[in-house]
């Protein structure tokens, strides 16, 4: 199992740029008893008879790879805590990756330190239009690189200042939603 949750989103993330992914969406939802964690992104898709292999531990589409743990590790994760994940898409059109996980369900990984995972992304492709959604019952946080460009102006994404800001708000909106762990 992977240790905290943030590295599977991270994982997920990985895939889709590595799909060449030019817009990825990352939502993270508590809904009553239950954690919604999703990946949308516009990348190269998942080829129709591929698609029923890819939680498979002994399947990748990564050249030379003989195994792909990622996904069949959430599904694990997922299903460990009473929940589920699916992998949907098709070719061309891009990818979603949902899953639900038990809130206060014991073997729920902690969420880990979300910022420190999804800055360093950000940060290595300013070209990717990125957006994090942070909800709960009561409350929604959103973050979008494209909104962050048009405000800073001629200030890039990666400036060092640019950065921390976003690592603050990122803890911020965890915080505004209910999702904040202590660590």
């Amino acid at each position: 199992m992977i240790a905290d949750l943030a590295m599977h989103l991270a994982d997920l993330v990985q895939n889709s740029l590595r799909a060449g992914a030019r817009s990825i969406g990352i939502s993270l939802a508590r809904r009553g008893d239950s954690l919604l964690l999703e990946v949308v992104d516009d990348g190269a898709g998942i080829p129709e008879d591929l698609l029923s292999r890819v939680t498979d531990p002994f399947f990748s589409t990564k050249p030379g790879a003989r195994v792909g743990l990622g996904l069949p590790l959430l599904v694990q994760t997922a299903e460990a805590t009473g929940g589920e994940c699916r992998v949907e898409g098709r070719e061309g059109g891009g990818t979603r990756v949902w899953a639900r996980l038990g809130w206060d369900h014991p073997d729920r990984p902690p969420l880990g330190d979300l910022p420190g995972t999804l800055v360093p992304l950000l940060a290595t492709h300013p070209e990717v239009e990125f957006t994090v959604e942070l909800r709960d019952d009561r409350a929604a946080w959103t973050l979008s690189t494209r909104e962050l460009r048009e405000h800073l102006g001629e200030v890039p994404l990666t400036h060092p200042d640019v950065l921390a800001f976003v690592e603050r708000e990122l803890e911020e909106g965890l915080a505004h939603v209910g999702l904040k762990e202590e660590r």
